[in-house]
Formats: structure tokens, sequence, C-alpha cells
């Protein structure tokens, strides 16, 4: 090694060092009171964007936990939650990485979130309507579908069979399949569930699709089982296959640019992969309610009859297909 390449070792160590040092931690980012907002590259305070359910000023939409989702903005006069089987196993393989199991690290999510699984699936009424709603959760491992959510989603669709619901809503945040399950994620995650959407369906039950946030790899499949699927909003959000730099490595090839909005909700709209996207995820109730009523050609009248009589739902014993 001569001096020239000394020095330039050199340099690049102690450059290392300093970045390093006046970077911030991911948990000295995530207690952070700011944070800054992708769209108007703002720093925005944390507390101002919870009172506005994470919508920003320039309408860019952050993740929103799906608890807080159908305490305010969902259900009408609360909801019960459809439980998780206790058999669905999120670890059939027993998968250990850099000697750490798996296991514990879904067991730690569990505890970070208070959920069973990384998604949060609710019966109730919107607007006089029965639903069931599943709300994907990112926090939990980003939302990666394992055997046991794969059971779970089951568990709640035959839950909406057995009730003769209106409509079944999945709002999707996730990034796809969990590769540990290997094979167990895709029968049960992919194949399986399609095939109770499709029940669903024959039973006169509404399914749809909200893009509530980046939604990625297997669950790309899955959103267009749905009889109609939406975006959030217009510019945050993202179906893709692969993540956009994976997407632009493979357009450089073609010698083709991305376009800027690649995968958002208006360019998923004018490309036909999506039936339309709103404004704000404050008007999704109002709005979906009315979709819901015309595709079921079900009367408005009806449903404000339905919404003022106190329906009690009971939770079965959550079963498989």
């Amino acid at each position: 090694m001569n001096w020239i390449q000394k020095k330039l070792q050199s340099f690049v160590e102690k450059a290392k060092q300093t970045f390093k040092k006046n970077r911030p931690s991911k948990a000295d980012q995530a207690n952070s009171s700011w944070i800054n907002c992708p769209g108007c590259n703002q720093m925005q305070l944390r507390e101002d964007l919870k009172k506005n359910f994470n919508v920003c000023k320039c309408q860019y939409h952050f993740d929103l936990d799906p608890k807080i989702r159908f305490d305010k903005l969902i259900f009408d006069d609360g909801y019960d939650l459809i439980p998780c089987p206790k058999y669905a196993d999120p670890d059939p393989i027993n998968f250990v990485i850099n000697g750490k199991k798996a296991i514990d690290k879904y067991k730690n999510y569990q505890e970070k979130t208070g959920q069973e699984s990384a998604i949060l699936i609710a019966a109730g009424k919107m607007n006089g309507l029965k639903v069931v709603c599943a709300g994907y959760n990112f926090s939990f491992g980003a939302s990666t579908i394992s055997l046991r959510e794969s059971e779970h989603l089951l568990a709640a669709m035959q839950y909406a069979l057995d009730n003769k619901v209106d409509c079944f809503i999945s709002f999707y945040c996730s990034g796809g399949m969990d590769v540990k399950n290997n094979l167990f994620s895709l029968h049960k995650g992919m194949s399986g569930v399609i095939m109770a959407m499709n029940e669903m369906k024959r039973k006169n039950i509404l399914t749809v699709g909200v893009l509530s946030s980046k939604t990625t790899g297997g669950l790309f499949v899955d959103t267009f089982a749905n009889d109609t699927l939406w975006s959030e909003c217009k510019s945050s959000n993202n179906l893709l296959f692969s993540g956009k730099r994976v997407s632009a490595g493979v357009r450089s090839s073609d010698k083709e640019e991305m376009p800027e909005d690649y995968g958002e909700g208006a360019a998923l709209t004018r490309n036909g992969m999506c039936d339309g996207y709103f404004e704000n995820r404050l008007e999704i109730k109002d709005k979906l309610s009315t979709l819901i009523r015309v595709l079921l050609k079900k009367p408005e009248k009806e449903a404000k009859a339905e919404s003022t009589s106190n329906v009690k739902v009971d939770i079965p014993a959550a079963s498989a297909l």
C-alpha cells in the first residue's frame, strides 16, 4: 500500500467515525419529538401529527396504528376483536438467525404492540353496516405474514361467513410474506386467503381493500382478490411487488427512468391497478359506506334503521376454513 492509499484510507476511517458520532440512533429518532415529513421535507411535531391522525399539512399520510383507526375513524359505537387461534404458530420451523430465535423476536413485537399478531381484526358497525375490518400494523415486524397471521385472517373470514356481514375491509400495510415461514406463509397467506375471499364473494359478502401504506411482496398479490381496491390518499401509499430501489435497478437496465409517482395512489388509479383514492383518511368511513351500499344495493334508510338497533356481536371460537 503506497502513501496515497494510506492517506485515503485514514481519511475514510475518520469520515466514518465523524458520521457515526453525529448521526442519531434509531432509538433516538423514534423517541424524538420531531419527525421529518417525506412529502414536504419539513420537520413536524409528532404531537401535531397525532392530533390529525398522522396526516401532515401537505397531506402526506404517515402509518396509523390500527387500534386508533378502529377507535376513532371506522366503527360507530365500539367493536369486538376477533381473536387469533391459539394453535396458530408464528414459527413452525423453529427458525434461528445469528444465534437468535425468531420466536423471541415475534414475542417482543407482541409486547411492544399489545397485539396477538401483526393484524388487528375487529367486527362491528360502520354507519350501520355490519363489517369486519383487518388492520395491518407495520410496527409489528413490518406486518410480514407468518403462518399465525394467515390463520388469524382465515378465522376472521370464517366469522364473516358465519355471521353474514355486509363487508370485509382490509387496511393493507405490509412488507409481504414472512420468508422464515417458508411455504407455510405462501400456502395459507396467499392461496388460502384468496380462496376464502372467493367464498365470501359467493355468499354476497363484499371484499374491499384499502392501501393504507406501503404494501409489497405477497400482499401485492392478495390485494387484487378484492372486489374493489382503493388507496388511502393520493401520494403517500405504495403498492409494489418490490421496493422502489430494486424496481429502479431493473428499469435502469432497460434505460428507462422511474416515474416520480411510481406506486402511489394517483398513479395506481391512472394505470388501472386500483379503483381510486381518497383525499384524506378522515373521509374514508363515510365515502366507503356509501360505496358499499351502492355495490350491495343496500338502501340508506335500511342502513340507518340497523344502526339505531343495538345489535350484539358474539364472537365464536375462531376456526380455520
